[in-house]
């Protein structure tokens, strides 16, 4: 059964907003957490990095869903709804073990709950290319990262006094219990009984992915998602361990951040409009470099704050530009499969992002670390006019 636009907007924007609350403890809260229990900064990076594996093979679960109508009941609708409830109860178990004793069996946890959340994740944006009108791509993608940063905002607060009243582990339980909020809008979508014939999976389709203009823009997803990862990955492990910021502090921050996200994905959706989508990409990895520069310099925590809310708007950019840029050249017929592919070539440098940065904080100032990571950036503009180019001649 069709639902109204309305609708689909709904539902894309609670199954990220899951993922905005999965993020606030991952981004904000995972590092300082490990931190606290006695966790060196080498195990905690490979952990980071580990746990993002499974949205690098996120394109399994985009040609599985490509291929198979799992239960006879749809291509999406049960592998989400398998993905949803799986992540929830990973992160229930991971509430009744401590790091400190059993830090392997909350790392299988952390990374087992990632393996679902790569599910309904792969899943959603596919049944996103197949139910929403191409003219409307950057807007749905403005929705979802609205939707994660809303849970980003929310949960950043909670899951600080949370932190600090109760304990950094019952953040799993109250991350259990959110990942439960898309279920009452999913439990309401029906695939089709047979997909179009411009839908049905084929082999060939993947021809497409061999093109240079899809090459290429793969490639240039590692090293944008590298650079921006390895800025925005270390600004709360930077605020807990050089300026002493407590629990509270870093949900503040966390949740300023996402207020600046949904103004990100405002104007991204105006953005596309009023610049296009080369020009957009150019000022979001422009505003990457300078955000990692000034971030550099700050050095008290109340700054860090306010400048938290800019560095949103950046953050909100940046995801939604490449998303909407990857959905708009997926072919309908491998629509989970080529934007997985996209994601895990952007998952990839998230990987190397968020791990080697954090490793290097050990021998490394931070601030040096962000520095290097603004200039890496800086030297992706001329790749990204090129490339970005490239992707919109093909697609005219």
């Amino acid at each position: 059964m069709k639902r109204t636009r309305n609708f689909y907007f709904a539902l894309f924007a609670s199954l990220y907003f899951v993922q905005g609350v999965i993020t606030a403890y991952q981004l904000n809260f995972f590092k300082p957490h490990m931190s606290s229990a006695g966790i060196d900064a080498n195990r905690i990076g490979a952990v980071a990095s580990l746990a993002l594996l499974p949205f690098i093979l996120k394109f399994l679960y985009g040609i599985v869903s490509d291929r198979v109508n799992l239960f006879g009941m749809g291509h999406r609708w049960p592998y989400m709804v398998i993905g949803v409830i799986a992540c929830s109860v990973a992160f229930f178990i991971a509430y009744f073990i401590d790091p400190a004793v059993n830090f392997g069996a909350v790392a299988v946890m952390v990374v087992g709950a990632t393996f679902f959340m790569a599910m309904f994740d792969a899943t959603a944006d596919a049944y996103a290319i197949d139910v929403i009108d191409p003219s409307d791509h950057s807007r749905v993608q403005s929705y979802m990262t609205g939707g994660r940063a809303a849970g980003l905002v929310i949960l950043s607060v909670v899951f600080g006094i949370v932190a600090q009243r109760f304990g950094y582990n019952t953040i799993f339980l109250v991350v259990s219990i959110c990942l439960l909020v898309p279920l009452f809008l999913l439990v309401q979508v029906r695939e089709p009984a047979q997909r179009s014939a411009g839908e049905q999976f084929e082999w060939s389709a993947f021809r497409v992915m061999l093109q240079p203009a899809n090459l290429l823009f793969g490639i240039m997803l590692i090293g944008v998602w590298f650079t921006f990862q390895g800025i925005d990955g270390l600004v709360t492990f930077y605020m807990s361990s050089e300026l002493g910021a407590e629990q509270v502090t870093l949900g503040n921050y966390g949740s300023l951040k996402g207020v600046g996200m949904v103004g990100g994905a405002l104007f991204a959706a105006w953005g596309v409009g009023r610049f296009g989508r080369k020009s957009l990409a150019l000022i979001t990895v422009s505003l990457v470099t300078i955000g990692g520069f000034i971030i550099s310099t700050l050095t008290e925590i109340n700054v860090l704050l306010i400048v938290g809310v800019v560095w949103g708007v950046v953050v909100g950019l940046h995801w939604t530009v490449y998303a909407a840029l990857a959905m708009s050249v997926s072919d309908k017929r491998i629509a989970g499969s080529m934007f997985a592919i996209f994601q895990t070539m952007a998952n990839i440098g998230i990987a190397l992002g968020d791990g080697v940065p954090t490793s290097l904080t050990d021998t490394m100032p931070f601030a040096t670390i962000f520095r290097y990571l603004a200039i890496g950036n800086l030297l992706l503009i001329p790749f990204v006019y090129w490339i970005v180019g490239l992707q919109q001649k093909r697609t005219h």
